[in-house]
């Protein structure tokens, strides 16, 4: 009877790594063996899931799609045996995730590396992409977000909030006067990133407010370079902004109209058993993020 696992491993790996070579030496395996595993697993199939030339290596759109249903079985097997090891207390295991670029290039990533210094065991891949991906289908553990919303197919835990600041430089509000309401902001420059609308509160109410901006860039470091010029008034979330508000190179302006925090989040699949390294590593980006939090604090105070 043909094992019906036979060449997942390989297909993966070779996925994963881009090459035969590399996914040989991964799996302690010749090259030729991978190669058949494939190959007979493409003939199981009856589709072709790899594209190959005499110089690249590529996955077809079915291979896309199979590769990502396989990595899910491989890291369910894997957590399947680690459950029953004898060194249970031990973290261990593989965490896939994905986050907003910006966000987790500054607060995620870092806190990421200081993990896996500490879980030797655990390893972790993280793609950054600003587009909700679908966390299921495309295989991944985990997605950190800004504001999702609750849904019944994913637990939802709250890893910290983040705040916006309307602030400009103090040459510019030097030169142009700092707007004293909402209303005024027509009569200023601002800079503008990939969000269409600057958030408010005012009475208790939520405002929605679309700046005339004639400097516009989906970088928030770029929106935050430009402020720091003098270019403009800008709106940003503390992590862009919050280091050059506390030295003064950046001044806070309506304050009082500042929106309510937005709540950063782990979502991940609502199963009945859900990895320790994945809850490890939630608790421990938690735990993290509130230890730097303390300067959005103050800044916010």
């Amino acid at each position: 009877m043909t094992d019906r696992w036979e060449g997942i491993e390989s297909f993966v790996t070779v996925a994963e790594h881009g090459s035969f070579t590399r996914a040989a030496t991964l799996l302690s395996i010749s090259i030729s063996q991978v190669s058949r595993e494939i190959s007979r697993l493409e003939a199981r199939l009856g589709v072709q899931l790899l594209a190959r030339t005499t110089r690249s290596l590529s996955l077809t759109e079915a291979g896309r799609l199979f590769e990502q249903r396989c990595r899910r079985l491989i890291l369910d097997r894997d957590d399947a045996f680690a459950a029953f090891t004898a060194n249970d207390h031990v973290v261990k295991g593989h965490v896939r995730l994905t986050c907003p670029v910006a966000y987790g290039e500054q607060a995620i990533l870092p806190i990421i590396n200081r993990f896996l210094a500490q879980y030797a065991e655990v390893s972790a891949y993280v793609e950054l992409d600003n587009h909700m991906l679908d966390i299921v289908s495309e295989g991944f553990d985990m997605a950190i977000r800004v504001g999702a919303q609750p849904d019944p197919r994913f637990v939802r835990t709250v890893l910290s909030s983040r705040t916006l600041h309307c602030c400009a430089s103090p040459a510019y509000l030097a030169r142009r006067g700092s707007p004293r309401s909402i209303a005024e902001l027509d009569q200023h420059e601002c800079l503008r990133g990939s969000a269409p609308n600057w958030r408010f509160s005012s009475e208790g109410r939520n405002l929605l407010v679309t700046p005339h901006a004639r400097w516009r860039c989906n970088s928030g470091f770029a929106v935050a370079q430009a402020a720091l010029d003098g270019l403009g008034l800008c709106q940003l979330p503390d992590f862009y902004v919050a280091s050059h508000l506390l030295s003064g190179a950046l001044v806070e302006i309506l304050p009082e109209a500042r929106p309510p925090n937005q709540e950063i989040v782990a979502v991940y699949p609502n199963k009945a058993r859900t990895p320790a390294a994945l809850v490890t590593l939630v608790d421990f980006i938690r735990a993290e993020l509130a230890k730097s939090g303390e300067e959005q604090r103050a800044i916010a105070s």
